[in-house]
């Protein structure tokens, strides 16, 4: 091989090489970019859910007293039917009156919790969906460039094969491949 054209082959090769850093250098900014988005949506669902957290705490906050006075009211009632002769009966309908009481309490808190969890839910269902998508993004944004270059090295290793056996073929077969190929 000529010295010439070794010489135009390594500048050929130093020119791709650094074409490949530079395109592995933006798909780099460019992913580091999508993060900075998808870490974002993450810290605003985030800052959604907490709300609704603090909801939760604050339905259990606020019957934690009601079921405490109502315990209370059915131990006094207990007490009271033991150091007072109360009729049965009367014992027994405020008891009952109080059991309802507690049970709607009950109802009430245990309503409330399976709505909040279902909007946690229904909000870490989307978070998941969005992170998937911008997983399937980065991973296409990251392989084009890839598959690009891959392409350039399969056309430079051809050119590179053409001009390593010495010569081009003749006219006459050109022209042969072409009329069998229409």
């Amino acid at each position: 091989m000529p010295d010439d054209t070794f010489r135009w082959v390594i500048t050929g090769g130093v020119l791709i090489s650094t074409l490949c850093i530079l395109i592995m250098a933006a798909t780099v900014v460019i992913l580091y970019r999508v993060l900075a988005k998808v870490q974002s949506r993450v810290d605003g669902i985030a800052t959604q859910v907490e709300p609704i957290i603090d909801t939760v705490r604050r339905i259990t906050d606020e019957s934690a007293p009601r079921i405490s006075l109502i315990t209370a009211s059915v131990v006094e009632i207990a007490d009271n039917a033991k150091d007072v002769a109360v009729n049965a009966k009367d014992v027994s309908e405020v008891a009952k009156d109080q059991v309802h009481r507690f049970a709607e309490v009950g109802r009430d808190i245990a309503d409330r919790s399976r709505a909040q969890i279902a909007r946690v839910d229904a909000a870490v269902d989307g978070t998941v969906e969005k992170v998937q998508l911008a997983a399937e993004n980065v991973k296409f944004a990251a392989m084009k460039p890839v598959h690009e270059a891959s392409a350039i090295m399969a056309g430079v290793k051809a050119a590179v094969a053409s001009y390593h056996h010495g010569r081009r073929p003749p006219i006459d077969h050109i022209t042969q491949d072409e009329e069998m190929f229409i």
